[in-house]
């Protein structure tokens, strides 16, 4: 009985985090489909612009595998956990985690190189850049909260907080990495579009 009124309080405190994950993943999205179109607009549809993009950085086709890569162990983490595989959990994120911070490394210098190519092509005009900035600037922020959100549950994990009846933290923290991929690969393809426009 009293593990039943326990799991009454815990589970709408689950229900709420999800759903403010789920929110906050729609808020993102709405703002990364403007800043799609935005730049669809002005780099790819838009015949007034000579934008050609001489040079896909090939660091940025790495960096995607390093992201698929960390999805993939966090994935296979919360299955370990549900299993009460332990060992194995922690492992598979600590992978996860590490995958994500050499993700972050490798990135950071593939996008550096998009931007000046970007910087280079519009010529430093007002404006003309403006929707790839504020996608670098949503995607960094968004990587950066899914990131502390992975090195929060790796910690918890380390201290014994997750077992086969209390995973929503690791559970959570895939899905938010799963919507980061699926965004990274949407930029990806518009960045490549771009280039071999």
């Amino acid at each position: 009985m009293l593990k039943e009124a326990a799991r009454s309080r815990i589970s709408p405190d689950f229900a709420k985090t999800t759903f403010l994950v789920y929110v906050l993943i729609a808020s993102i999205a709405v703002f990364f489909l403007a800043t799609f179109v935005a730049y669809a607009a002005r780099f790819i549809v838009s015949g007034q612009s000579s934008f050609e993009l001489r040079k896909f950085p090939l660091l940025l086709w790495w960096s995607t595998a390093l992201l698929l890569s960390g999805s993939h162990f966090l994935f296979r983490a919360y299955a370990l956990v549900r299993r009460e595989k332990q060992k194995q959990f922690r492992i598979a994120l600590t992978l996860s985690f590490l995958l994500g911070g050499a993700f972050c490394v490798v990135q950071g210098i593939g996008i550096a190189q998009l931007l000046n190519e970007h910087w280079s092509q519009a010529d430093n005009r007002t404006g003309s850049v403006a929707s790839v900035m504020i996608m670098v600037f949503l995607h960094v922020a968004h990587f950066a909260a899914g990131y502390l959100a992975l090195g929060y549950v790796t910690v918890n994990a380390y201290r014994g907080r997750y077992d086969h009846e209390y995973a929503n933290g690791v559970r959570l923290a895939g899905i938010y990495w799963r919507f980061l991929d699926i965004i990274w690969l949407c930029m990806l393809l518009l960045f490549w579009f771009a280039a071999n426009h």
